[in-house]
């Protein structure tokens, strides 16, 4: 145990937004397809404490160039009638591979059980555009579950980022970054904490020059400038207080303890509460795999984590 934040067509009139909604559930009707869920009616239907997710609910317009899929996530409404605080996962994937669906059942019923909401994000991966528009559209799913919240039974302003690997680089650089969820029109203090499991790229230009690693100019570009923009630890400043951090790692890996004391040692230097887990016999990819299994320290870890920071 270390100290106490947990640590992957031209020439064509457009149609109105609600005409084209509509034209668009006429056309799946016709083709017996059921789409993305429509954002007006995310969670209609779902009676409160149904233990199955709403999927493919689409969290921004169609973007010219890029897969529907992109900007869709699955969510999972609390189990009770009453407004549920809610976990946002941001899958890892070295920015470049994965989807939502590394966001569990597993991990939503152990969240659910607990009296959260739980949903798990798709967003612009590497191909799609640099990472600073992934981190916008993570900002953006948060804005829309707000703005659904009344209708999903869930509290917009007691919001948890969650991430694995360089999802959590991402949950990290969202919840410290102000500029992203402001530019979504999301208060910053609606996010009350942020779980990382296993982070990768928590101090870019640390990790380059320990490394040496090619993955990181690949994806964050050449320029140490833009390392440090991109860097969680760069916005752990004093001013904000920032939310609190529950940051878990693997120790037999060789990197992501040294990031995760890192940015500890900036959080705690900005005022902010912060612990990190040393998760014994976890490997990278079990502690967000295994979230939420019985017994699992990390779950539990978490969930007192945040019954005293969030319920």
């Amino acid at each position: 145990m270390i100290s106490s934040a947990i640590l992957h067509g031209p020439g064509r009139a457009a149609q109105p937004p609600a005409r084209r909604a509509l034209a668009g559930l006429a056309l799946a009707t016709a083709l017996g397809t059921a789409g993305p869920t429509l954002a007006a009616a995310a969670c209609a239907g779902v009676a409160p404490g149904t233990d199955r997710p709403v999927r493919n609910l689409t969290y921004l317009p169609p973007t010219a160039g890029l897969p529907a899929a992109v900007h869709r996530l699955d969510l999972w409404p609390g189990a009770s009638p009453l407004p549920a605080p809610l976990v946002v996962f941001v899958h890892g994937g070295t920015w470049m591979y994965g989807g939502k669906y590394a966001g569990t059942p597993q991990q939503a019923r152990a969240f659910r059980a607990a009296g959260y909401a739980y949903a798990t994000v798709n967003y612009r991966l590497r191909r799609h555009g640099p990472p600073q528009e992934a981190a916008r559209d993570i900002a953006e799913a948060v804005a829309f579950l707000r703005r659904e919240a009344k209708g999903c039974g869930l509290d917009p302003d007691r919001i948890v980022l969650m991430g694995h690997s360089a999802g959590a680089h991402l949950a990290a650089l969202v919840a410290l970054d102000e500029s992203y969820l402001e530019g979504a029109g999301v208060p910053p203090e609606a996010v009350r904490a942020v779980v990382l499991l296993d982070a990768y790229g928590l101090d870019i230009a640390l990790h380059v020059r320990e490394t040496g690693d090619p993955v990181y100019a690949r994806v964050f570009g050449p320029d140490p400038e833009g390392w440090a923009a991109m860097s969680p630890v760069s916005h752990a400043a004093p001013g904000r207080r920032p939310p609190p951090v529950i940051l878990h790692v693997d120790g037999d890996n060789s990197e992501t303890p040294g990031q995760a004391r890192t940015l500890e040692q900036a959080l705690r230097a900005a005022g902010g509460e912060v612990e990190v887990f040393d998760a014994e016999g976890e490997s990278h990819n079990s502690l967000n795999y295994g979230f939420g299994a019985p017994g699992d320290e990390t779950t539990r870890r978490t969930l007192d984590f945040l019954a005293r920071q969030v319920r």
